[in-house]
């Protein structure tokens, strides 16, 4: 190689080293800004995120909404987030409304009517109706039904469902929003993933630590579709930390890992049960699916009686020939495994059904 070219060649290399120290100087130090920016712009615990105004106050009526956009912080750091009261909008192609207590469902004064009696529904995002118009949700539904059998009595049904929510979220908002409600009837609707964290989660990241890259993190909040949609003070849970599988488990922040797993469930069961005696209410565990094998063990130590429309369904999908549940009339479809209108009313007649062979219905 001639001299020239050579430091031609040369040049080129010092240039090109120059120009990836300036990259990743430039990185470092926009790295290092975000990770100041952020440690001085959140709040240092848990309970002060509560009080963030990350989102806008209200969703104007009409709006198609997205699920981030219909929920707020909850300032119950142990309920992480709840609906927005009031709303009026459209999600997941039906309308939702939402009362003053920000329940899907009308207004129930805090006084029993009387010769009342009172449902309350603790439950996700199957409990709350998602993609169903709310005169077709099972515990509408539900209610429908035992007005028809208790004509002499005045039956209320308090939805209490959101998306996301697992049982330990639920025995909490038992606590803090149902029982000002005077409930005879407490329903625990279980769902598979009330094992698992909730949707969103606030975390109190180590801002200095090295293990994670905040810049990454705000590319893909811009990038990434689910994460831009996602606003206020809430980071999307861990793809994978849903509590079963050890490996995962390490993911799952530290604030939270008391709400996940098998253990997370029969703790908040026992409370409810212990609510259940201290106010004079019953309690009974529902699902629109069969239970998961753990769950339905726990009930059965605990003396918490289930019910399930499993054997309707199950007989139901042998005859039509389907051999998949998420691919038949019982789910909305299109990938979505949420009940349709059916599948509620299933769940609606077969808890129906149990409270009767209970004998658990007021005279």
């Amino acid at each position: 190689m001639a001299r020239g070219e050579r430091t031609a060649t040369t040049r080129r290399g010092r240039r090109l080293l120059l120009l990836a120290i300036g990259l990743a100087a430039g990185l470092v130090l926009a790295e290092t800004g975000v990770r100041v920016v952020r440690a001085f712009g959140d709040p240092g615990r848990l309970e002060a995120s509560q009080l963030l105004a990350g989102s806008p106050t209200d969703v104007p009526p009409g709006t198609e909404a997205n699920l981030s956009q219909i929920v707020r912080a909850a300032k119950n750091p142990a309920i992480v987030y709840e609906l927005r009261p009031d709303l009026d909008v459209t999600f997941h192609g039906v309308r939702v409304q939402t009362n003053a207590d920000g329940f899907r469902g009308p207004a129930r004064a805090r006084a029993k009517p009387a010769h009342g009696y009172r449902i309350v529904g603790l439950g996700d995002s199957v409990l709350f109706g998602w993609g169903v118009p709310f005169a077709a949700c099972g515990l509408s539904v539900l209610e429908q039904r035992l007005q028809v059998a208790l004509p002499d009595r005045v039956v209320e049904a308090i939805d209490t469902g959101v998306p996301g929510y697992n049982t330990a979220m639920e025995a909490e908002v038992l606590r803090d929003k149902g029982l000002p409600f005077a409930p005879d009837l407490v329903l625990v609707d279980f769902v598979g993933n009330d094992f698992d964290l909730p949707d969103f989660l606030w975390d109190q990241p180590d801002y200095w630590s090295l293990r994670r890259s905040f810049l990454l993190d705000l590319a893909r909040r811009v990038l990434w579709r689910r994460h831009a949609q996602l606003e206020g003070p809430f980071v999307w849970r861990p793809a994978d930390a849903d509590g079963r599988d050890p490996s995962a488990r390490d993911r799952v922040p530290a604030a939270y890992r008391h709400l996940v797993g098998p253990e997370a469930f029969r703790r908040a069961l026992q409370a409810i049960v212990a609510m259940g005696r201290e106010h004079g209410f019953r309690v009974l565990v529902t699902g629109h699916h069969l239970l998961l094998p753990e769950a339905a063990a726990i009930c059965a130590e605990l003396g918490v009686p289930v019910a399930t429309p499993v054997e309707r369904t199950q007989r139901w999908l042998y005859d039509h020939g389907f051999a998949d549940l998420t691919r038949s009339p019982l789910t909305l479809g299109d990938g979505d495994p949420h009940p349709s209108p059916l599948l509620h009313q299933w769940w609606a007649e077969a808890v129906h059904d149990r409270l009767r062979e209970l004998g658990w219905l007021p005279p």
